[in-house]
């Protein structure tokens, strides 16, 4: 008996499955850049949700114009996105905010809610959402809420349909291990992408599919070595579907 799949397609025209829920593109980073992309100090993942339609930018990188040349080359404007999601406030995850604002200044901003009066100050147009606890963004989008004592960070939950989570990180100064053990509380982790900065606790590494360590993380090659399986190389150009 052959099995059918309902084919579907995207708004910038990208087939997909009915049973997909989320695309994950990698937009700015600093390690590795596919050829027609630009690379830069920092880091930003865009996220289109197919229950939702949307799309969400996670970090902004360092520089708005490589930003959106890289965005360009996935066919995607600046006023396509919705809801931009920052995980702290250093220039190399922030750095391309004033130019999306220029292009697109109603958009939303979820920032920690350290940030969230300095952010309202800046860029009064947008709607600016300070996080502090586990906060929904829209359907099965969650923010992790604020971490850490001196460098405020929150990272991104992505739950899949079939109760599995992907988190984006910025940094993760406040320690990965502690946004894992958040997510950890709502489901099994299924991905982790973004910059693991020191981290070296691996453990906590152990049962998550799909290890996508960049930007500031200085132990990758033991990450690799340590988890051979899980490990993907992340290049600027790099897209993941789920």
């Amino acid at each position: 008996m052959e099995i059918e799949y309902l084919i579907y397609v995207n708004k910038i025209g990208e087939p997909y499955l009915m049973s997909e829920n989320f695309k994950i593109y990698i937009i700015f980073d600093n390690k590795c850049v596919k050829e027609g992309f630009l690379p830069g100090y920092g880091f930003s993942a865009l996220i289109y949700s197919y229950l939702t339609q949307n799309y969400l930018l996670f970090d902004t990188g360092g520089n708005a114009e490589v930003l959106f040349h890289n965005l360009n080359k996935f066919n995607v404007h600046i006023t396509d996105i919705k809801k931009v999601i920052l995980s702290h406030d250093h220039y190399d995850h922030t750095g391309g905010l004033d130019g999306i604002y220029k292009r697109n200044p109603n958009i939303e901003i979820y920032v920690p809610i350290e940030h969230k009066q300095s952010y309202k100050n800046r860029y009064h147009r947008s709607k600016i959402i300070g996080t502090s606890n586990y906060t929904e963004i829209e359907k099965n989008v969650y923010s992790s809420g604020q971490f850490g004592d001196h460098i405020k960070e929150q990272a991104l939950f992505l739950k899949s349909q079939d109760n599995k989570i992907i988190i984006i990180v910025g940094c993760t100064h406040p320690g990965l291990e502690n946004f894992i053990l958040k997510a950890r509380e709502i489901s099994n982790i299924k991905a982790i992408f973004g910059g693991f900065h020191g981290f070296r606790k691996y453990s906590y590494l152990k049962d998550i599919d799909i290890i996508g360590a960049c930007h500031c993380t200085a132990n990758i090659s033991d990450i690799q070595t340590k988890f051979p399986n899980q490990f993907k190389k992340i290049c600027v150009g790099n897209s993941f579907s789920f």
